[in-house]
């Protein structure tokens, strides 16, 4: 009777998963294309319509800037250049944090919110034509589906705690490990420890290779992160020094 079960729900194979990942991919590569011709006629990117409906949609329209980098899903870099742009336009206003003279805080202005309004307009029109072929059932259940496996993703909207470590992929870990007659093994590599940081006060040095963290396997850089915004006060990462296998308790602040 198992065995009958068992057949008759196989589990998908590996082509079939990649399938669903290549139209995923093919999908966004066109709904991304249709979105930002819609917000050319506001003269808005689509990266910069989120950061403005971002600012618009919190309390007085103000964020830090660092609650911006987790809202618009954008690294550091790439925000700082997309707020000058929009700062020079006179959408939005910068000012440093009256707690914290390090960091910003970010307010968009009435020029704003009026290109805004008129760039919500086309892009709401244009998802609605986009999202029209599925039903309201069906876009229910995608939208449940899709949310649940973002958060693999993205566990959570705050920036994950720092190690204080610059650190390879694999395919760099591995090429480096043997050019020093190193076996190779999953993991990403350490490149440099921060002085200071909770890394180099839990002994990780520069050349380790981060192979577990949290009670999992860490095959990729973003392994790590995922591991890391879901830690508490402290994080168990194995480590190979060399060729010998180490687990450092790393107390994260």
């Amino acid at each position: 009777m198992n065995d009958i079960m068992s057949n008759a729900n196989p589990s998908p194979s590996p082509s079939t998963n990649a399938g669903v990942l290549e139209t995923l991919v093919a999908l966004a590569a066109h709904v991304e294309s249709e979105l930002d011709e819609a917000l050319a006629a506001s003269r808005l990117s689509r990266p910069s319509f989120l950061v403005l409906a971002a600012l618009d949609a919190a309390p007085d329209g103000k964020l830090a800037q660092r609650d911006l980098l987790a809202r618009v899903r954008r690294t550091a870099g790439t925000v700082s250049v997309r707020l000058a742009r929009l700062e020079h336009a006179g959408l939005i206003e910068r000012d440093a944090d009256p707690d914290d003279r390090r960091a910003a805080n970010v307010r968009i202005t009435d020029a704003g919110r009026r290109r805004l309004a008129a760039a919500r307009e086309l892009y709401d029109e244009r998802v609605a034509r986009l999202t029209e072929p599925l039903g309201e059932q069906e876009l229910g259940a995608l939208s449940s589906q899709l949310g649940s496996w973002l958060a693999f993703f993205e566990p959570g909207e705050h920036p994950s705690p720092r190690l204080g470590v610059a650190v390879a992929p694999w395919a760099t870990a591995r090429r480096m490990r043997r050019a020093v007659g190193l076996p190779d093994a999953p993991g990403v590599l350490v490149l440099r420890v921060s002085r200071g940081g909770a890394a180099a006060a839990a002994g990780i040095a520069r050349g380790d290779l981060i192979t577990a963290a949290g009670g999992r396997d860490v095959r990729t850089v973003a392994d790590l992160d995922r591991a890391l915004r879901g830690a508490g006060g402290e994080i168990a990462l194995g480590v190979l020094r060399g060729a010998e296998a180490l687990e450092l308790d790393v107390p994260l602040g």
